[in-house]
């Protein structure tokens, strides 16, 4: 047998002390992409739950909360930048932990193919409908890719820095957009929205909406992955990922409701556009109709560098710690992951380019996401069940019975209806074939995990044993 060691003199480490709560923050805010989010998600969402689809969104964010408690409650006792990876092989093992390694980089480097292809197609509709001219969405999708690719091998600061400005545009272009629909249909102004009587079908359009609203806010939780750049992470984190979910949860609900008030509530039309915030935007703006489509831009750009940056740094935990290879624990003399962000946007770039070709941009995105986000959100479920385990385990002093296993259950609970959405029998093609793609990825998992641990008898050891602030 091979047995392979690291010694903790070679163990290589980010750069510490890079980065302060507030740069957490628009880092979460900078993932959720509100604009990108909300504009394709949407129609699907009014179609479900009607004009009432603001309380949809509501029920989403607090799922999402008690989904995030998870993640916070083991950032507080031992923060890790393999985040899920970590926390779930230092709860169940080695061979849990290689097989989280997986799904999760498998979820990610996919999932991230929908903003790759968003990003190319955006820009591609931006040219042709305000300056005239067509370019194919590949090379503009390459060309972003590998300008966020060198900014986060540059350094977290820089990578950062540039995620929280595009955020901040992006945020002031959809305020601007949200007032001047409010303005332009000012006679239609009405509060049916949150009104429970207006739901679509009551709580059944209520399930329906659910799973489409929950992945909107599917990356806040990712900088968790960051804890190890970030001054007093055990606070600072936790603080920066509860603000920006309920932010960006304020951000949704007005932008639905202006949504629905641009569209004098008629939840049908709503459902029949594909981006119906644009639409209403669109005519409200009038010649200041762009700046409607740059906040999707701005919104796209921000959250692939929010994504690139915290996504890889799980991936370079897993391969630091030999839950992966190795060779993805290399970093940077700016001291970033680079032999894992060239695998991650390389791979992710050729699974886009090959995919995305096979139709158009913008419609095979979603198609690419799905698929995506399969094994992320089965991570999700399986952290909640960690949590208590870990506490009890570990930490018996500091057990809860409210935060370590009422709020992990009750989110456990909230995750397996959008879960069994995207696995339920009977979708159509390509669909149906995602449930059989992600078992087989988990089957190679199990199967590397095996051998990875007779290889390294340590490995449960090694899991999680890089303290972000140690």
């Amino acid at each position: 047998m091979l047995k392979t060691e690291i010694k903790e003199p070679s163990v290589p480490r980010l750069v510490k002390n890079s980065l302060g709560t507030a740069d957490i923050l628009g880092v979460s805010l900078a993932n959720t992409a509100p604009a990108m989010s909300f504009f394709f998600s949407f129609a699907l969402i009014a179609g479900a739950a009607g004009v009432a689809s603001p309380l949809a969104i509501i029920v989403a964010a607090v799922a999402i909360l008690l989904k995030i408690n998870s993640l916070v409650e083991f950032t507080r006792v031992t923060p890790s930048t393999g985040s899920y990876i970590s926390y779930i092989g230092k709860t169940f093992g080695a061979i849990p932990g290689v097989i989280t390694a997986w799904a999760l980089g498998f979820g990610y480097i996919v999932a991230v193919g929908y903003v790759m292809a968003v990003m190319g197609g955006w820009s591609s509709l931006i040219l042709t409908k305000f300056l005239h001219f067509t370019i194919p969405w590949q090379p503009i999708t390459v060309i972003f890719v590998l300008f966020v690719t060198y900014l986060v091998y540059r350094g977290v600061k820089v990578s950062t820095r540039w995620a929280v400005v595009m955020f901040g545009f992006e945020l002031l272009l959809i305020v601007v957009s949200m007032i001047a629909m409010l303005v332009a249909n000012h006679a239609h102004l009405s509060l049916s929205s949150f009104n429970p009587r207006y739901v679509k079908n009551g709580l059944a359009g209520i399930g329906l909406a659910f799973p489409l609203a929950l992945f909107m806010f599917i990356g806040v939780g990712n900088p968790g992955a960051m804890v190890e750049e970030t001054r007093d992470a055990r606070h600072s984190v936790p603080t920066a990922i509860y603000a920006a979910t309920i932010f960006v949860s304020v951000i949704y609900v007005l932008m639905a409701w202006s949504t629905s008030v641009a569209f004098h509530d008629h939840a049908g039309t709503i459902a029949g556009l594909a981006v119906p915030f644009v639409t209403g935007a669109d005519k409200s703006l009038g010649a200041f109709s762009i700046l409607v489509y740059l906040a999707g831009l701005s919104s796209t750009f921000a959250s692939l560098i929010g994504a690139t940056n915290a996504q890889t740094r799980m991936i370079f935990s897993a391969g630091r710690e030999g839950l992966l290879p190795f060779g993805l624990g290399k970093v940077s003399k700016y001291g970033t992951p680079w032999a894992t962000l060239v695998m991650y946007s390389g791979a992710a770039l050729l699974i886009t380019l090959i995919w995305a070709s096979q139709g158009q941009a913008l419609t095979e995105a979603g198609v690419i996401g799905t698929l995506g986000t399969i094994p992320v959100a089965l991570v999700y479920l399986v952290l909640n069940i960690a949590l208590p385990v870990y506490y009890l385990k570990h930490h018996r002093d500091l057990f809860s019975w409210w935060k370590h296993f009422t709020v992990p259950v009750l989110g456990t609970l909230f995750l397996i209806l959008p879960l069994w959405g995207l696995i339920q029998p009977g979708q159509p093609a390509p669909f149906n074939l995602f449930p059989g793609i992600v078992l087989a990825v988990l089957i190679v998992a199990y199967v590397y995990a095996v051998i990875r641990k007779r290889q390294i008898p340590d490995l449960a050891e090694r899991v999680g044993s890089v303290i972000a602030d140690e």
